[in-house]
């Protein structure tokens, strides 16, 4: 779920998840799409949104975007979280959400997979 509206965080208070860095082994991306992912990507917390100021879209949409579009290979959900939440908190007065939501099936390991067309 991508929600882009003001106190759309709520939709992330029912889990934790925080952001972990850690080095990719060779079947990363395959540990990651056989896990059911279930998260929400929240343009904001427990605060109004800025509905403007992403040249014709919101700061949270223009960043989506912005790293979907530079993305030249594969990105996973975690990676674009933190790429989107930096990206947002310079230029508005809001900080996006990345959680797993509980109780729809999501299964510990798994994320989205973003892979660049041609």
């Amino acid at each position: 779920v991508v929600a882009d509206s003001c106190y759309s965080g709520t939709l992330t208070r029912s889990s934790l998840r925080g952001i972990t860095v850690t080095p990719r082994k060779s079947d990363y991306v395959s540990r990651l799409i056989s896990k059911k992912s279930r998260t929400v990507l929240a343009s904001g917390s427990l605060e109004p949104v800025a509905d403007s100021g992403g040249g014709g879209h919101s700061v949270f949409a223009k960043a989506i975007l912005s790293v979907l579009r530079d993305n030249t290979g594969v990105i996973d959900g975690t990676q674009l979280f933190a790429t989107v939440r930096e990206q947002v908190r310079v230029n508005a007065r809001q900080t996006p959400q990345y959680q797993n939501i509980r109780f729809a099936g999501h299964e510990v390991g798994g994320d989205f997979v973003f892979v660049r067309r041609n």
